[in-house]
């Protein structure tokens, strides 16, 4: 009798092992899987700030005359970029004094721009907001 009742507990220890191992691989694939979506996301974010310092190159020489675009820096990161001019030197000159109350002199050799831009680099819906001053000068004087 003593075999009969050991070969059922058998069984059940078997069943409970068997379910231990089920929980235990069905916890580890979920943390891989939690692993690996972490890892897309710092993959992200990496990409879009190494491509940061492009987009701020590009907008150092784009034409903020438009006020919008949008390119393409490469590797699926689009940047959407909006330019709103914040002052010239043909403002300053109508009032005669600058915005610190130096006075202004009338004969220029460059025209003088401040604009803000306003960027945004979009990858994999993924998306950050930036914004920058860029100074622009254009010369007068033609050579």
């Amino acid at each position: 009798m003593r075999e009969e009742n050991s070969r059922g507990f058998l069984v059940l220890e078997v069943l409970i092992a068997g379910l231990i191992l089920t929980a235990s691989i069905a916890s580890a694939m979920y943390l891989f899987r939690m692993g690996f979506d972490h890892m897309e996301r710092v993959n992200r974010v990496n990409l879009l700030s190494a491509k940061l310092l492009q987009a701020g190159s590009l907008l150092k020489i784009a034409e903020l005359e438009r006020q919008s675009g949008m390119e393409d820096l490469g590797d699926g990161v689009i940047m959407k970029w909006q330019a709103r001019l914040l002052a010239s030197d043909k403002q300053i000159e109508r009032g005669n004094v600058s915005p610190v109350g130096i006075a202004v002199r009338q004969n220029y050799s460059h025209d003088l721009f401040l604009y803000r831009v306003d960027f945004l680099l979009d990858y994999k819906r993924s998306a950050r907001e930036y914004s920058i001053h860029v100074f622009r000068s254009r010369s007068l004087y033609r050579r």
